[in-house]
């Protein structure tokens, strides 16, 4: 949050010379991660103070709005997004989605084991998918046949897939990484799931 936000220097309005509109990515971005901050805050001092005591059905739809606040962002900020990018982030609103229709439910059944288990592997996922975005469009796992193209020195770099045989080959790349990710957390949960059964009962 901290990163985001010294780098779109929020500061400049103090000098008169208003935000910086190169930079308003940053400050959509800690706007969403403050409001995970501030459900952490909430959570740990309802938690063990007792100046403010929520339920845990309270605190699980203050998380749904922190996450809320995530896909209001991700989809508008979406808009700006073409070809690959918009793919990608169009698959990042399916799990974040997701996790918002999870955690109400773990809201509203706050006994249920499934509604758990489900929300940590959904919050597992759209987090792992964070990382492959970075990596795929950002990083060193760009697909064959696409490129990073700049509008303008200083300006953030657009990934351009130029026909569109290529642009469908990054596609089906993105849902198979999608479903690497799933099966891996699957996995993962099931050898837990297996283990704490085995020693547990």
């Amino acid at each position: 949050m901290c990163i985001e936000l010294f780098y779109s220097n929020p500061l400049r309005v103090l000098t008169g010379r208003g935000v910086d509109p190169a930079h308003l990515n940053g400050l959509e971005h800690s706007g969403m991660l403050l409001m995970f901050f501030l459900f952490g805050a909430l959570a740990l001092l309802s938690h063990t103070t007792r100046y403010l005591p929520l339920s845990d059905t309270a605190l699980g739809l203050v998380f749904a709005t922190a996450f809320t606040s995530e896909f209001l962002l991700f989809y508008f900020h979406s808009t700006t997004h073409v070809g690959l990018e918009a793919y990608y982030h169009r698959l990042l609103l399916l799990l974040i989605g997701l996790c918002i229709a999870a955690i109400v439910l773990g809201a509203l059944l706050p006994t249920s084991f499934p509604a758990d288990l489900g929300t940590g592997a959904l919050i597992a996922v759209q987090g792992m998918w964070f990382f492959q975005t970075g990596f795929t469009l950002y990083g060193p796992t760009l697909p064959a046949g696409c490129a990073r193209s700049f509008a303008a020195p200083g300006a953030d770099a657009h990934v351009e897939c130029p026909d569109g045989a290529v642009l469908e080959r990054a596609e089906q790349l993105a849902n198979l990484q999608l479903f690497g990710l799933v099966f891996l957390v699957f996995v993962y949960v099931l050898g837990c799931y297996s283990v704490a059964t085995a020693r547990f009962g």
